[in-house]
């Protein structure tokens, strides 16, 4: 290797993706010069992106597999190739691809470039309660620490190509997970029937807390499992199930009782022609099981691309740590949501403060991944009061809330989100399926409700 050729893969070592001009003026060579330098050194070691004069080049990865092609599984089952995925040096990482889809690169990441593995990626990594499920299953193979926030982008993309034949969203990465996906349709799902269902669930309720589960990598804290279940008729359905512990334990009812409050919620707003998670309740074994429907997949092949507002946020707009009535402002006015969109995350984000749910946090709110923007809201999912669930000793908390008035500007929905969550309440209040102390809770809340909508009609 010629000195010019390790100078400029020095620099590109160093510096990253450089324009011909910057390349020329810190190597003190003329642009043929350079041009020479870089057709010698070929695409295996140097990838060039943009046109014109905003050309960029940039140096490859030396490590063995630092290119990736990314399918796509649309709503029928289908592949779609979408492009090709580079490891870079200094961690960045370039994403060619085969047709513009504006909303993976937006004006921020011009040319596909990227300072870390790609925001629509992040949504994969393992993390939550089954994230370590899954980090616990397959660790050893990948000779890596079992807490998967250990693990460095390089070490997530080869998990997803070698275990990633079932992570949220529609995104295949590799070619040899798309043929495991591929055969995995070919050859059928075992799907539970809705008679195997009561005896199977507690079974893998039982086999997730054993820390044997290696289903799929979908976020949060509280016990849960994936399965396929096949309807009455023969119907296919990809669901998510969350579960208590045993019932005659306090701890475990307030559970159940959570469970129950999270199925109610998605019908009260899916009643107000908002777009909810469908859910239901099942009962088995001593244990209550909230099953609900994945809406990433679609039929027994099926697949829908989702984004979570953590990954577009961190990507596009930058304002996590507000509240998510604030975070739609941004999004709809930076064109990532449209003015429908934000008034219904608005009103979710009221429904929340109003029926307790003190876990609104980015990662619980997801998008359709389509070519373009706006993108679409997903359905509302993990909708909980959570300041309700029982402490680290044990305590079940009791106190009604202590609510707050909304923005002038946002009275509208918040009363529309009132009389939601006031008929929540109502509802709690009137169903024994619930226990007596939840009961309680409710009749409080409601209470708390109508005296703020009342508060709310004198200030107006």
């Amino acid at each position: 290797m010629s000195r010019i050729h390790e100078l400029l893969l020095s620099y590109l070592g160093s510096h990253g993706a450089s324009t011909a001009s910057e390349l020329s003026a810190a190597m003190k060579v003329s642009q043929p010069t350079l041009s020479r330098a870089i057709k010698a050194l070929g695409q295996q070691r140097i990838v060039r992106m943009g046109r014109a004069r905003s050309t960029r080049y940039a140096r490859r990865s030396e490590r063995p597999g630092n290119e990736c092609p990314l399918y796509l599984i649309d709503e029928s089952g289908l592949a779609v190739h979408l492009g090709v995925l580079y490891e870079l040096s200094r961690g960045e990482w370039l994403f060619q691809q085969d047709s513009p889809w504006k909303s993976l690169r937006g004006e921020v990441f011009r040319d596909g470039l990227y300072p870390g593995l790609p925001w629509f990626l992040q949504d994969m990594r393992p993390c939550g309660f089954l994230g370590r499920c899954f980090a616990h299953a397959h660790a050893q193979a990948l000779q890596a620490s079992r807490n998967p926030a250990d693990w460095s982008d390089v070490l997530v993309l080869e998990a997803l190509r070698r275990f990633g034949q079932d992570m949220l969203g529609a995104l295949i990465v590799g070619r040899d997970m798309l043929e495991q996906v591929r055969s995995l349709a070919d050859h059928g799902l075992k799907a539970l029937s809705e008679r195997e269902i009561p005896q199977a669930y507690p079974q893998m309720a039982e086999q997730v807390l054993a820390g044997e589960w290696p289903g799929s990598s979908a976020a949060g804290e509280q016990p849960k499992f994936t399965a396929t279940v096949m309807g009455s008729g023969g119907e296919i359905r990809h669901v998510l199930v969350k579960f208590s512990g045993d019932m005659k334990l306090p701890e475990a009812r307030r559970w159940a009782d959570l469970l129950r409050a999270e199925h109610l919620a998605n019908r009260v707003l899916s009643e107000a022609g908002l777009l909810c998670a469908r859910s239901r309740m099942i009962c088995s074994a001593g244990q209550t099981f909230l099953e609900s429907d994945r809406f990433d997949r679609c039929g027994a092949a099926g697949r829908r691309a989702v984004v979570s507002l953590e990954a577009l946020d961190a990507a596009y707009v930058g304002v996590n740590g507000l509240p998510w009535n604030r975070a739609a402002v941004a999004l709809r006015d930076g064109g990532w949501l449209s003015a429908a969109d934000a008034e219904h995350l608005t009103l979710f984000w009221w429904f929340g403060v109003l029926t307790g749910n003190t876990d609104m946090h980015y990662g619980n709110i997801a998008f359709y991944l389509d070519p373009n923007p706006p993108l679409r809201l997903a359905p509302l999912y993990d909708m909980v009061p959570m300041s309700y669930r029982p402490g680290l000793e044990g305590k079940l908390p009791s106190d009604a809330l202590r609510l707050t008035p909304p923005p002038p500007e946002e009275l509208p929905i918040w009363r529309l989100a009132a009389a939601i969550a006031r008929n929540y309440w109502e509802q709690i209040a009137r169903d024994h399926d619930f226990s007596s102390d939840f009961r309680d809770v409710a009749v409080k809340n409601r209470a708390a409700v109508s005296a703020g909508e009342v508060s709310v009609r004198r200030r107006s």
